[in-house]
Order: C-alpha cells, then sequence, then structure tokens
C-alpha cells in the first residue's frame, strides 16, 4: 500500500505511520504537515523511512503533483475546542475548506480511496446512549461544526465524482504520543503531566462526567481495515461514517483513580466551575457578543458513549485494550518525555 497521510506530525498522524510500517514494512508514507499543531520531533524515529514534506494542504497539488496514493488519510485539523470557537474563519478553513484541496488532488491523481478523521463531538447535543451514528445532529461549537460540514462535503463528492470516504467520528482518543504540552492539553495528557511533576491538577466540574475513550492502537486497526477494504472494492462512489469508541464510558474521577494505581503516586487536584473552563481563551469573552458559558459548561459535563454496531458489521472491528493497560502504556512513555520527573 502507498499512503499519504496528512496532519502527520500529529498525535494520530505519526502513531499511524509507525504501525503501517510495523506490520507492513514494505509499505510506503509520504507525509504532509504545515507543523502548526504537530512537532516534528514526533517524527524523529521515522527519518528515512517516511517522506515528510512540511507544507500547507492548500498548495497539496503543487507539493505532490499528480502522484497517486492506493489511500489518503486526512487527519490535519485544528483539534481543541476553544481554538476553533476564538476564530471560526481559520477552522472553517482549516478543517472544511482544506477537505477540498484533499478531494481536489484525489481527482486529479486518481487517489479514489480516503479515510477521513471526523469527530463523535458532532453528537454534543444528543440524548441517545449508546449514540448510533444515524442520530440527530445539532452543533453548538464551531469544531464538530466543521467536522459536520466537512462529512457532507465529502458526501457531495462521492455522489458526484465517485470517490470513496470512511468518516470515522472518533470519540475521545489517548495514548502514549498524545500531547502533553499546548496551551489545554487533552485531559489524560494533562493528568499525566500533573501527577510526574507532582503539581496539582486544576479540574473543572465534579469529575463524575464520563466519556467514551478509545486507544490509539485500536484506533490504527479500524484506519487499516478501513484503507484495505476500500481498495480491494472495484466500486467508487461510497461514502460511510463509522463510530470510533470503547463502546464504556469512564468518569474523570475513575481515570484519576487508574493513573494513580498504576503509578503509585497521588494526584493533587483543585476544582473550579465548569464555566470557567475555557478562561485561559480570554478572547473568548471580550468581544460585543461572548460565548455563553452555559455552553461551554454542557460540553464540561456532557456524557458520551458511542454505538459500535455500525462499525463492527462494516469492518468486524471492536476496542480491545482495556483502560488499564493503556493507561500504564501512557504513563511509561510520558516518564520518558516529562523531563523534570
Amino acid at each position: 500500500m502507498n499512503y499519504l497521510v496528512t496532519g502527520i506530525a500529529g498525535f494520530v498522524g505519526s502513531s499511524l505511520a509507525r504501525a503501517i510500517l510495523a506490520r507492513t514494512p514494505d509499505a510506503t508514507i509520504t507525509g504532509i504537515d504545515n507543523l502548526s499543531f504537530g512537532y516534528r520531533e514526533r517524527l524523529a524515529d521515522l527519518e528515512g523511512r517516511i517522506e515528510f514534506i512540511e507544507g500547507d494542504l492548500q498548495n497539496i497539488q503543487q507539493l505532490l503533483g499528480d502522484r497517486k496514493f492506493d489511500s489518503i488519510v486526512h487527519c490535519a485539523a485544528i483539534a481543541p475546542l476553544p481554538e476553533c470557537q476564538r476564530d471560526s474563519h481559520r477552522a472553517i478553513a482549516q478543517n472544511v475548506a482544506i477537505c477540498g484541496s484533499v478531494a481536489d488532488y484525489a481527482l486529479v491523481s486518481g487517489s479514489r480511496d480516503i479515510v477521513f478523521f471526523s469527530s463523535g463531538a458532532i453528537y454534543e447535543s444528543t440524548t441517545e446512549f449508546p449514540t448510533p451514528e444515524s442520530t440527530t445532529i445539532a452543533t453548538s461549537l464551531v469544531y464538530p461544526t466543521t467536522k459536520h460540514m466537512a462529512e457532507l462535503y465529502f458526501q457531495a463528492m462521492c455522489r458526484s465524482h465517485g470517490l470513496n470516504v470512511t468518516a470515522i467520528r472518533l470519540f475521545n482518543l489517548y495514548g502514549p504520543h498524545q500531547d502533553y504540552f499546548r496551551k489545554q492539553p487533552p485531559l489524560i495528557g494533562y493528568l499525566l503531566t500533573s501527577l510526574l511533576k507532582d503539581e496539582e491538577a486544576v479540574l473543572f466540574s465534579s469529575g463524575t462526567q464520563s466519556r467514551d475513550y478509545v486507544y490509539i492502537d485500536d484506533l490504527l486497526n479500524l484506519v487499516m481495515a478501513s484503507a484495505a477494504k476500500m481498495k480491494a472494492s472495484a466500486e467508487g462512489g461510497r461514502f460511510s461514517a463509522v463510530n470510533a469508541g470503547s463502546g464504556h464510558s469512564i468518569s474523570v474521577n475513575e481515570i484519576i483513580a487508574t493513573l494513580e494505581s498504576v503509578s503509585g503516586l497521588r494526584l493533587r487536584v483543585k476544582r473550579m466551575p465548569a464555566t470557567q473552563y475555557w478562561d485561559k481563551y480570554s478572547e473568548l469573552f471580550h468581544k460585543e457578543i461572548v460565548i455563553d458559558r452555559a455552553v461551554i459548561e454542557r460540553e464540561v459535563n456532557k456524557h458520551t458513549l458511542a454505538s459500535l454496531d455500525k462499525v463492527q458489521r462494516e469492518f468486524d472491528w471492536s476496542a480491545k485494550v482495556d483502560m488499564t493497560e493503556g493507561l500504564r502504556a501512557c504513563l511509561a512513555h510520558a516518564k520518558t518525555i516529562i523531563k523534570s520527573y
């Protein structure tokens, strides 16, 4: 297989490249990243094994010419919710319009098959649990709105041009190479950093809110299964959106307890109101019309649980790594990169 991976210097893209090469050493991988959210350091162990192109996807045709790929895995996006909320134009440009660049390149090069990372965040208003792909989508925040818009665009391109697209609606992802250092890192990265540095973790709300977490290796199995199934099919014009979760929901407090158990350390916690979760992004609140803090509170306290019926039916896929095993692997890696430990 010959893969193009966008956003390859991110958590998912770099992990995918390692997984592909570990399982199929003769695969070839070209990766593009503008390093706005990714880190070149994530690719250090892949040097000489992949072709890395630093550049913007809006220039994808100039960067790649007419090279053809068996599968395009489109990971690149602005994912942090408050980053999208504070600059919705940029979020739409990077999360929706860039999909147009990727699809246009696919048409020119004949690279028919695309795996696209959508998000389980598009279910932000649902009350249906486990949540199936058929549930009503009514978003309020910019990030999930961009992901839903991108899905609608890809559906249209499948109908009109015969592309094949699998949109993976990813629930909460975690794994060893997750982000630990950005302005508002993912929960598990933040908890590990606080734990290993013996710093007080500032957490918002009671910690009883629960989410569906899926481990990176399980996700990569789904990506590769999807790419292989599309390549094996002679047909084009197929769009499918599938959930990627564990099918289990775990609370923040349960995650903390598990981390303390596997590390033998104790996390110091300070509780703050859920409405203040995005206060680091002061620009959201210094406008004539500000974001409704009730929306932030609802986002912090929401419950998520993926229905896996469709993804099991289409790809014979289910998550295998349990939370304790996954967190133990995350802890081992975090110890190597959090220098003050």
